[in-house]
C-alpha cells in the first residue's frame, strides 16, 4: 500500500510540474502579447518614446523599438546574439554613413570578418564610403575583391557595376 502512495504521489507531482510549466509558458506568451499591443499603439501614436521603452526594456520588443528611434548603438551594446550584434554593428555603421561620417563608419566595419554572414554586405559599405572620402584605388580594389569572391550574386553584380561606373568617371 506504501508503495502505491508513494507512485500516486510521484504520478501527482509530474502533472503538478507539467501544469506549472504550461502556466508559465501561457502567461510568458499573454506578457509578449501585451507589448505586441503596447507596441502597435505606439506606432499608432497614442504612447509616448519613454512609455514603450520602459515597457519593452529586456524584451525582444526592445531591439525594434529602439531601432525605430535610430537608436542602432545602443542596439548594438544591448544585443548579445553573435549574428544580431554583427547585423547592428552594420547597420550603425550605414547610419554613419548616411550622415556623411564616413570614417567612423570604416572603423566600425573593421570588426566584421570574412567568416561572418554579412560580410559581402559590409565591404560594400566600405567601398561606398572610401569612394564618398575620395579614395577611388582602395574602393576600386574593395569591388574588385567582392566581384572576385562572390560572383553571380547581388554583391558580385553590384561591384561590377561600381567597376565600370568609377572606370568611367575617370576618364
Amino acid at each position: 500500500m506504501r508503495d502505491f502512495y508513494l507512485f500516486l504521489g510521484a504520478v501527482f507531482l509530474l502533472v503538478l510540474g507539467v501544469w506549472a510549466y504550461n502556466a508559465y509558458k501561457e502567461h510568458k506568451i499573454n506578457s509578449f502579447k501585451e507589448i505586441s499591443y503596447k507596441v502597435y499603439l505606439f506606432e499608432k501614436g497614442k504612447l509616448k518614446k519613454e512609455e514603450i521603452l520602459k515597457i519593452t526594456k529586456g524584451t525582444p520588443f526592445y531591439p525594434y523599438v529602439l531601432a525605430k528611434f535610430g537608436n542602432f548603438q545602443e542596439i548594438y551594446e544591448d544585443i548579445e546574439e553573435e549574428n544580431m550584434k554583427k547585423f547592428y554593428k552594420e547597420r550603425l555603421s550605414a547610419d554613419f554613413y548616411l550622415n556623411k561620417k564616413y570614417g567612423k563608419a570604416l572603423e566600425n566595419l573593421k570588426e566584421i570578418k570574412k567568416e561572418d554572414f554579412n560580410y559581402p554586405s559590409a565591404k560594400s559599405l566600405e567601398a561606398f564610403s572610401y569612394e564618398k572620402l575620395g579614395k577611388i584605388n582602395k574602393a576600386l580594389s574593395l569591388w574588385s575583391a567582392i566581384k572576385e569572391e562572390y560572383p553571380n550574386t547581388y554583391f558580385g553584380n553590384l561591384s561590377q557595376v561600381k567597376i565600370f561606373l568609377l572606370k568611367e568617371k575617370e576618364r
